[in-house]
């Protein structure tokens, strides 16, 4: 005999289904949840990886150097390029992790500097603040802030380039020396010229810029890179010698800057002699590339080359370092424009706000610098003249042939 069950002892079919939809709906948000929970609304890693460390001490730049390696950075989950949130004493700051100094100035970073042993905490070009010194043994948490978030300038910054001349074959010789005239504003024909340093060999160019600038018959060199020490201390191209000797060589050495009142103090009383000397002049530094492009570009501007001009000329050595062009690689030279160029314009030219730099007067704004920082008017206007005064005709013919 079948014992007739009571009403509503089982579910319904539908009501099963109802309770198997909401559990699963409970399950979905439980994942959904676990799964959101190492990001923020930007979809930026706020919890994973993690690594914790101290300040162990700090160098003479004032940079807190740390008591972990790249390595330990790269086992925590770490890689060049990312972007950082480091604690320090219960406050937060957001960072890139990079390997080399390639914020600008003031702007901190995690940096694995191929000279250092451990990572190092620090501002670029200025050091850390006053109240992140003296905290020696305080605890460091590094969280990831966002994966990647800063490789286009780590991969832009850190290109390598070669010292053989092999390494070139497109390249004139003048070209692999990156020198050249500068061709911008009112710059008078063959009365500037850049490039890379004509006296320390130690980038194997040095005979290349030598040969190029006694070809274009330089008078008087403007060297950003090194002191009277230094260059007692060079086996020097003939050509590049009998300038020194002759006591035609301004020697105006520079951390590469262009923001820093030294930079500009030095700058300053450089370029009111050069104006007392022959054209035509040539600028360099070691390279060519950032002391040299800074300067080039307030005498450029200074004689009314517009923002695009400027631009132009300075990424011609990267063109000529790793081939790199606004074409093939335009990523890499916004990046390049954006961390270096764009600070000493807007430095130059005292204006914040970098979508003004295409309609900036940069002869106007550039003199206003220069007069506000110790050249008088009298000297800003032999600078001006003796750059865009044309060379003799003699001259140029000579130098034609």
């Amino acid at each position: 005999m079948m014992t007739e069950l009571p009403s509503g002892s089982f579910p319904s079919v539908a009501s099963m289904q109802t309770r198997w939809k909401t559990a699963f709906l409970l399950l979905l948000v439980v994942f959904l949840s676990l799964a959101t929970s190492c990001t923020n609304e930007d979809n930026a890693v706020v919890d994973e990886p993690l690594l914790r460390g101290v300040i162990s001490s700090y160098n003479k730049y004032d940079g807190a150097m740390l008591d972990f390696t790249k390595e330990d950075m790269a086992s925590a989950g770490f890689a060049l390029g990312d972007v950082l949130a480091v604690t320090i004493d219960g406050k937060t700051y957001d960072m890139p992790y990079y390997d080399g100094y390639y914020t600008r100035s003031g702007e901190f970073l995690f940096v694995a500097y191929p000279s250092y042993t451990t990572i190092c905490f620090t501002a670029s070009n200025t050091g850390l603040p006053s109240e992140l010194l003296g905290l020696v043994g305080h605890a460091v948490t590094v969280k990831m802030k966002e994966k990647g978030g800063s490789l286009t300038i780590q991969n832009a910054m850190s290109m390598k380039y070669s010292n053989d001349r092999k390494d070139y074959p497109a390249l004139s010789d003048a070209e692999y020396a990156n020198a050249r005239v500068v061709h911008a504003g009112n710059i008078a024909s063959g009365v500037l010229y850049r490039c890379s340093t004509p006296f320390a060999n130690l980038t194997y160019r040095a005979y290349y810029v030598a040969d190029y600038l006694e070809s274009q018959q330089v008078k008087t060199i403007l060297n950003l890179a090194d002191t009277e020490e230094k260059m007692q201390s060079y086996e020097m191209p003939t050509f590049s010698r009998s300038l020194w000797e002759g006591g035609n060589v301004i020697l105006c050495p520079l951390k590469a800057d262009p923001t820093a009142a030294d930079f500009n103090n030095r700058l300053i009383e450089a370029l009111k002699e050069l104006s007392t000397r022959p054209a035509p002049y040539v600028v360099h530094c070691l390279e060519g590339k950032d002391r040299t492009g800074y300067v080039c570009a307030l005498l450029e501007g200074l004689c009314g080359a517009t923002y695009e001009e400027i631009v132009a000329d300075y990424l011609v050595t990267y063109h000529n370092y790793y081939n790199v062009n606004t074409t093939s690689n335009p990523e890499t030279c916004d990046a390049l424009i954006t961390l270096k160029l764009n600070p000493c314009l807007l430095h130059y030219a005292d204006v914040t706000d970098e979508a003004l730099l295409p309609s900036i007067d940069y002869a106007k704004a550039f003199a206003a610098y220069l007069l506000a920082h110790g050249m008088s008017q009298q000297q800003l206007d032999a600078l001006v003249q003796v750059l865009t005064s044309p060379l003799p005709l003699m001259f140029r013919l000579r130098n034609l042939n």
